[in-house]
């Protein structure tokens, strides 16, 4: 089997931009009931996605990961395309605003006013933490 055989595209996308429209081996995405991995030939896949990294190897493999934010992704054994609320390769993060986030959400959590969406805070804090560890920044 050639290379041009065992690669599927991969398009990451959110609503403000392209993240990444290439070529690659596999991805292992973070699914909402645990991570999974899609390879050429897949059988037909759609899936949810929850906040994590997002893991692709490219052609010749090399690796490369991207913080991931909820959406969907889906696959036809040829191209796979995730859908996400948010996508960002690692130097695209800013990590003092991610611990700013971080902080907060962990103030919110302990404060625990009547006011405040306890679920939305621990999914703010799960995406800050995920952006800290994916830059070595925590």
């Amino acid at each position: 089997m050639n290379m041009e055989t065992q690669s599927l595209i991969l398009d990451v996308v959110t609503l403000k931009k392209v993240v990444f429209s290439e070529p690659i081996e596999s991805v292992v995405a973070p699914g909402t009931v645990g991570y999974f991995g899609i390879l050429a030939g897949h059988t037909p896949f759609v899936s949810s996605l929850q906040v994590g990294v997002t893991k692709i190897t490219k052609p010749g493999g090399e690796k490369l990961s991207l913080f991931t934010s909820g959406g969907f992704l889906m696959t036809d054994g040829k191209k796979v395309i995730l859908l996400a609320e948010a996508a960002e390769r690692p130097e695209e993060i800013d990590t003092a605003r991610a611990q700013r986030a971080k902080e907060r959400a962990q103030k919110r959590l302990s404060d625990r006013t009547p006011d405040i969406d306890i679920d939305r805070v621990r999914v703010a804090l799960l995406r800050a933490i995920t952006r800290l560890k994916l830059t070595g920044g925590q």
